[in-house]
Parts: C-alpha cells; structure tokens; sequence
C-alpha cells in the first residue's frame, strides 16, 4: 500500500467545486501553472527561481497580462502557509532543476494546464522529485517514489493503476491535479487573489 508522508494535510473537505473555477471555467487561459511551496515567503521563491533582486516588485494580474509581461515574469502571492507562483503561459517551476531549488528544506506542489502540449503535476519534498506525471496518465509516474500518493491519486480521480471504470472520476485531469495539490497543501487558490496586488519578479 502506498504510504503517506507525515508532510501532507489531507483536508477531505475539498471538493471539485473549490478547483472549478480554475480547472473548468479558464479564468486564467488553457496555459498556465500554479506552484504551492510552504513557509518560503513571496521574495523568497522567486529568488530561488533566479529572479533579479532589482525586478521584483507589487504587480497585479491585469497588469501582467495588460502590459505582455508573461512569460517572463512571475506572481507571487501568499495563502495561509503557502506561497503560490502563478505563471501565465509558462511552465518554469516544473522544471526538474526549478522544483528542486523550490522544494529545499520544505515542499513544492505545482500544477500546468497546457491544452497544446500535455498537463503536469510535480510533488517535490527537500530538493528531490518524489512523484511527478502527466494527469491524463497517471499510471505513467516518475520520481524517487512515484506511488507515494497513490491513495490519495485515486480519492481525487487520477487512477495511478489505469484501470477504466474503477474508483471515482476526475471531471478533467486538470480538476483532478488541482484537487490533489488541494488535499496535500491544505489550501485553494481563491479567486480573488489574482485581483489584487502581488509580488512578481522577472525569471525568464
């Protein structure tokens, strides 16, 4: 049986309907990521991820998207004890060497939606890739453990074994990927977040 770290929050109470406004209704496009990295402050990830000192600065979503500052430039905001990196039409923090600078000495969840390319979800715990693989074939899993949230893959949907017709179905492998990276952080991106003010630095 799959086992589950000591490091995840497993909050039951999300459902699909915390994740659809992301998953379903293409509030931010049909390219983009969302990365969770805990007890790292906005500055902070975005330092990791290269950004320079002088480029971080408040910014705001209609801006970057207003002004064409995507993909290079980052968000940062903050949601409970989790900093989340929003990217728009970019995938920087999937990145092999990016997750592992991210996730040094905590944890770092991300989630890509590309509809051109194919999806993503990384799980990576003190600088190490533990499991990472496409939502629309979990069964396919890499990393140091990729069955370590298998449990938990198949309560949101995302069948690690491939088995059709089995267990409860994810509405889309990106609601599926969303709703995972929910149960393990504890936390939602609200929608208002992207309304207001947040970090952003230039790592492109």
């Amino acid at each position: 049986m799959a086992r589950r770290s000591t490091d995840e929050v497993l909050l039951m109470a999300f459902t699909y309907a915390d994740v659809a406004w992301l998953a379903e209704d293409d509030e931010l496009g049909d390219l983009w990521g969302l990365t969770f990295v805990r007890g790292v402050s906005e500055v902070e990830a975005l330092l990791r991820l290269g950004a320079d000192q002088e480029s971080i600065r408040p910014l705001t979503y209609d801006k970057l998207i207003d002004d064409g500052l995507f993909p290079e430039t980052l968000l940062a905001g903050r949601v409970g004890d989790w900093t989340v990196l929003i990217e728009e039409s970019g995938w920087t923090c999937t990145e092999v060497d990016k997750a592992q600078v991210l996730s040094a000495g905590t944890v770092a969840v991300a989630v890509l939606r590309h509809d051109y390319a194919s999806d993503e979800f990384v799980y990576a715990v003190d600088g190490e890739l533990v499991t990472y693989f496409n939502p629309e074939i979990p069964e396919w899993r890499h990393g140091s453990d990729p069955d370590r949230l298998n449990d938990l893959m198949r309560e949101v949907g995302l069948d690690p074994d491939g088995v059709p017709g089995t267990g409860a179905e994810a509405p889309s492998s990106v609601s599926g990927a969303l709703l995972l990276a929910a149960r393990l952080t504890g936390v939602v991106l609200p929608p208002e977040i992207i309304r207001g003010p947040l970090m952003s630095g230039v790592v492109g």
